[in-house]
């Protein structure tokens, strides 16, 4: 019973929002996907983007940081599998919540 309270977060790792173009490169190297990263922490983040993955698919992924005037803009690259999608319903974009398998130094 949610007794209109907010149900608590399961996720073990702090999410910070962001708005960071992504590139989505799929590992059996066709052609790429674009969209962009809402949010960020240590273990995951949360993709919007027209590519709609299979379940639990890994795939490559750079984010691009914000542009800083004067600061090099290098991508954080990772390996990421996907824990959930579902298309949102204004758009005809998908949410995909990816967890960070390996990144790419």
């Amino acid at each position: 019973m949610s007794l209109g309270l907010k149900e608590r977060d399961q996720r073990g790792a702090l999410r910070v929002a962001v708005n960071c173009k992504v590139k989505i490169r799929p590992l059996d190297l066709g052609l790429p996907f674009y969209g962009e990263c809402t949010d960020l922490s240590v273990t995951g983040m949360t993709v919007q983007t027209s590519y709609v993955p299979r379940p639990h698919e890994e795939f490559d992924i750079y984010v691009m940081p914000a542009r800083t005037e004067g600061m090099k803009r290098q991508p954080f690259s990772a390996r990421v599998r996907v824990r959930r999608s579902h298309q949102l319903k204004v758009t005809s974009l998908y949410e995909l919540g990816l967890e960070i398998v390996q990144v790419y130094a």
